[in-house]
């Protein structure tokens, strides 16, 4: 007859307890690690996509990355022209009333040439001291420069010439002319068909690079865009007013282009 006393019962019970909890901690981490490994049992294995259930998580680190651009010209419908006066005097006072003489006098000559008021639109306004450097480093003070320049839109490009030539004289000496730039005002239908080629310059890219590397392109991931606008601008500068008697000034707007470029990035299956 075997006696086992209160002492010992209640050993046996702690170390049969703190086995089965090492059990059930292995049994969870086991469960835990379950396909986390690769054929070979050699850790985890990489992998572009994760599954669980019926959702699929792609990796935008992984994968096809193909960036597509797509170019389109048009024709412009406006132009642009930046003018203004500039007048250096001894005052402030004096060279304001001359540059706002000779604008007045521009800004007319524009309302007479039909040009809308909403086409007309300060761009810049200035009053600086004008200084030069004389031999011993001292500044001296030349005079008070007021700059007041204005940004002209025009409808009609085959008019372009002849409201530069015109503003040029009615300013006089004080005009000056900044640029002429011809553009495009409307821009969302070209930028539509320059999209439709980026992606299709992409998907092209994309399925290249997976038919040489034999893998299967998957569904796209991610997509990003850039637009740029290409405007060539034709210039013209004038230090001083123009010889009416000469001839007139002529300006070519010629074609322009808008570009689009995607960056695309695709599963691999």
């Amino acid at each position: 007859m075997t006696t086992i006393t209160t002492s010992g019962a209640r050993k046996t019970f702690l170390l049969l307890s703190a086995a089965l909890v090492m059990a059930a901690a292995l049994a969870a981490c086991s469960g835990n690690g379950e396909g986390s490994g690769d054929a070979n049992g050699n850790g985890p294995a990489a992998t572009d996509l994760r599954s669980n259930s019926s959702t699929i998580v792609y990796d935008t680190n992984s994968g096809i990355h193909a960036a597509g651009v797509g170019t389109v010209s048009g024709e412009p419908d406006i132009a642009v022209i930046s003018l203004g006066v500039e007048a250096l005097r001894d005052s402030v006072s004096e060279a304001r009333d001359d540059a706002a003489r000779a604008l007045a006098a521009i800004v007319e000559e524009l309302r007479e040439a039909g040009i809308a008021e909403d086409d007309i639109r300060t761009a810049r306004f200035s009053i600086n001291p004008r200084y030069e450097y004389v031999r011993d480093g001292q500044q001296q003070l030349l005079g008070f420069q007021v700059t007041n320049t204005l940004n002209v839109t025009l409808r009609d490009l085959n008019a372009t010439g002849d409201i530069v030539d015109r503003a040029v004289t009615a300013g006089g000496d004080l005009t000056r002319v900044q640029s002429v730039s011809f553009q495009i005002e409307d821009t969302s239908a070209l930028e539509e068909e320059a999209r439709v080629l980026a992606i299709d310059d992409a998907l092209a890219k994309a399925d290249l690079y997976a038919e040489q590397l034999e893998v299967v392109r998957g569904p796209l991931v991610s997509i990003s865009e850039s637009t740029f606008d290409a405007f060539p601008v034709a210039e013209a500068r004038f230090a001083m007013a123009m010889d009416s008697a000469g001839p007139p000034t002529q300006f070519f707007g010629g074609e322009l282009e808008v570009s689009v470029r995607v960056q695309a990035v695709f599963a691999i299956e």
